[in-house]
């Protein structure tokens, strides 16, 4: 009993003791944050890694998540020491990329995105169910192009197999019926 009464007289003195000890921490910022703020830098061009909220968000809309997540006069105030005329940023994501040129008020000029093996939007990928049929689609890569934040080109590079054959398909997908511009 009295070993007993010995153990835990010393537990309890253990606890007291490390109850006086105060933790400092730091403050802890608790959110989501598409774009992660460690900017890479090379040469003049700036580059951020695009954290998606769910799988697709950035390539399904490159503009439009940009122009939700990305505040261009913050980052002009951020590089404002160097004084560029122009600013070209890059946001990067594993499926492929968006790039962006301002001018120095921090207007969109002009935008290119380049995607690669990209789930293909719905209707284009029944189109290529129907008019190649027995056809597997094994790559694809997406390139639009534009000015003044709208879209003016956006092509669709796509490999299909059958067998041992092997074909590449280009689809222009700004096209209101969407035919293919081609095929070899």
């Amino acid at each position: 009993m009295r070993t007993l009464f010995i153990y835990l007289v010393l537990i309890v003195w253990a606890g007291v003791m490390q109850a006086q000890e105060i933790t400092e921490l730091k403050e802890a910022k608790v959110g989501f944050g598409p774009l992660s703020w460690e900017v890479t830098q090379d040469g003049d061009s700036y580059s951020f890694k695009v954290n998606e909220a769910y799988t697709g968000e950035f390539e399904n809309d490159a503009i439009g998540f940009m122009n939700a997540y990305f505040d261009i006069d913050n980052f002009i105030a951020f590089v404002e020491d160097k004084n560029y005329m122009a600013y070209q940023v890059s946001f990067v994501s594993r499926k492929g990329q968006l790039v962006a040129d301002f001018d120095q008020e921090g207007n969109l000029k002009k935008t290119s995105q380049r995607f690669k093996n990209i789930v293909l939007p719905a209707e284009l990928r029944e189109e290529l169910y129907r008019d190649h049929a027995g056809w597997t689609m094994v790559k694809n890569v997406r390139l639009s192009h534009g000015k003044n934040g709208l879209v003016e080109k956006d092509m669709y590079r796509i490999k299909l197999k059958n067998g041992n054959s092997s074909k590449i398909v280009k689809i222009d997908a700004l096209e209101p019926d969407r035919r293919e511009v081609a095929s070899r």
